[in-house]
Order: structure tokens, then sequence, then C-alpha cells
């Protein structure tokens, strides 16, 4: 069968937080800016955003645009998702630089979600307490804090480890923070795409290449949600860390009964490659399929993409190929 490729592929005052973010601030007329497209969602990112990303960590610490820039209507704030990160443009005028939102917050605030302070305990090379939210850090989820850029990009621990079943219905050592969640699969740290959960569904369709917005967009309603027949959804890839070589399940819902879904990979260097063979939905708009790797294939993060040719249902399913 043919593959249609698809086209788009607080913690203290705003100084320490301008000198812990790296923060920039904004430049006159960003949205004009050049922007960088990404077609493995369909969004674009410019200006002091993408300076952030960029100077922060990029692709591996933040991921893939998940949103355009828009104006948040609780706050009137400039705000962009990625997929395990907010960034938003805080304060006004000269004072105004970007930065990084309180995800995991907000993130925990949705689900109704809240965990107790612990005892204090004294901070060795193998654990550290926090006074400010009474909660330690220990293990791997302390090096990778540590190494992957600390309280600036995480801010502080909001639990301990838990824990908490994931999307996947598999059980998961996790550890919330501020700016994220931590997920330790066998021995690697991974973060959690909490960006994917909480960007507004209006928001999250991709757009075409080289037709960039020309500013912020308004955040718009959720009742626009139905009538956007592409709007990008989360699937599942199992299982969702592997080797390279080996055969991968893939599932997804929401397509029109026996509608037809090509299938493509993104790849950890921003290539993609199709799938030989289209998906075919079952009656209740269900696909299943194996897919195989290549025993070569590149180490990192990758991601299948399901589109319906008929209905233009994106799912987007991220998994991990790692040794």
């Amino acid at each position: 069968m043919n593959l249609r490729r698809g086209r788009w592929t607080v913690a203290f005052t705003l100084l320490v937080l301008v000198l812990l973010l790296g923060a920039t601030p904004p430049t006159a007329g960003q949205a004009q800016a050049a922007k960088s497209y990404f077609p493995q969602t369909g969004h674009y990112l410019g200006g002091s955003f993408r300076t952030l990303w960029e100077s922060r960590g990029g692709l591996a610490i933040f991921g893939f645009p998940v949103s355009e820039e828009f104006v948040q209507k609780s706050d009137g704030r400039v705000v962009q998702y990625f997929e395990r990160a907010r960034f938003e443009v805080i304060g006004n005028g000269n004072t105004a630089f970007a930065g990084l939102g309180l995800i995991g917050t907000d993130y925990l605030r949705a689900r109704g979600l809240g965990f107790p302070r612990v005892a204090p305990v004294a901070n060795t090379a193998t654990q550290r307490y926090f006074p400010e939210t009474g909660h330690t850090l220990i293990g791997a989820f302390k090096r990778y804090w540590e190494g992957k850029g600390g309280l600036a990009i995480y801010g502080f621990p909001l639990s301990e480890e838990i824990t908490e079943q994931l999307d996947d219905g598999r059980n998961y050592t996790v550890q919330y923070f501020e700016r994220a969640r931590f997920e330790l699969v066998g021995s690697q740290v991974r973060q959690g795409l909490l960006g994917s959960a909480l960007v507004p569904c209006q928001r999250r369709p991709g757009l075409p290449p080289n037709s960039p917005p020309n500013g912020p967009l308004p955040e718009g309603n959720t009742s626009e949600c139905n009538a956007l027949p592409n709007v990008v959804a989360n699937g599942r890839v199992y299982p969702n860390v592997s080797i390279p070589g080996t055969v991968l399940g893939f599932e997804a819902r929401g397509y029109q009964p026996n509608e037809p879904v090509s299938l493509w990979l993104n790849l950890p260097d921003g290539t993609t490659r199709g799938l030989p063979y289209q998906a075919i939905a079952g009656g209740d708009g269900y696909v299943l399929i194996g897919f195989r790797t290549e025993a070569t294939d590149l180490l990192g993060q990758w991601s299948l993409v399901g589109q319906g040719t008929q209905s233009g249902r994106v799912v987007l399913s991220p998994f991990r190929l790692q040794r």
C-alpha cells in the first residue's frame, strides 16, 4: 500500500529566577523572528523561547513543542508547551524574560494530588533534604536532577519516590518536582510527558510547513477541540523502552471505523522513516499492530506517528531505544 508521509512531521525572586534559568528577555517582534519548524509535531519555535530551549538542554530535556505560542486566558501570559515543559514570558516590559512554568505543580493540582512533608534528614553524598518543600532526593533521581540542571530546570521536589501506574498500565517508581516528573525505567531515569498531558486540546493541532503564525495565538476554547479532526493525541508503543532490532507494539484509538492509517517513525536525529504498510482501524476505530526496529537504529527518543487518511487524526506515541 502507499504510505502518505505526514506534512508536519516560585523559587525566590525574579532576579533569582533570571539567574537560575539563564533566561533571556523576549525580543521585540519575537513572533516575526526566525523560527524553526518541527515536522514531528507540526509546531514552530522562535524568539526567546527558542533561545531558552537551545541553551538549557533542547530536545533531550524539554522534548518537541506541542503547541504554538499562545496567550493564556487565565493570566494573559504568553506561553508555549513542550512534551516535558511549559515556557512562559514572565514579567512585563523591560523586566520580562522567558522562563519555565511550574508544570509539575499544575499537573498535581489538576489531578487533585498532594504529598505530606517528611521529617528532615541530614544531607549526605547520597541524599538531600529540601526544607522549602519538605521532601528528599536520593539515588538515581538525585544524580539525574544534579546532572541535568537541578533547581534551575526542575525546581524543588514535591513528593518522595512513589509507585504510580502510568499510561501504559505499568507501575513505575516516580517523583514529582515543581517542573517535572522523573520516572525510573529499569536503571534509567526519564522525564514524564507532563506538557503533552496539560497542553490545551485546541492548541495541539500542528500547522503546515512554511506557514508560521505572525504572533502568539489566542488560547481559544475547548469547544473547538471536537471540531478539529487532526488533534494530536497520545497512543502507546510497548514496551516503551527497548533495544534496537526488536518487535514493538502500537495501539491507538479514535480513528474512523475501518479507516486506513499511515505510519511513520520520528528518529532522534530529526529525520523520519515511513513504515512500508498502512494499518486499518477496526470497526471501533481501534488500531493494534506490530512493527520492528533495526539492529543498527540510533539510540535515543523515538516516536511512532499514525495519521488517519480520512479523518486526518494524528496519534503520537513516544518510545525509547537504548542498550
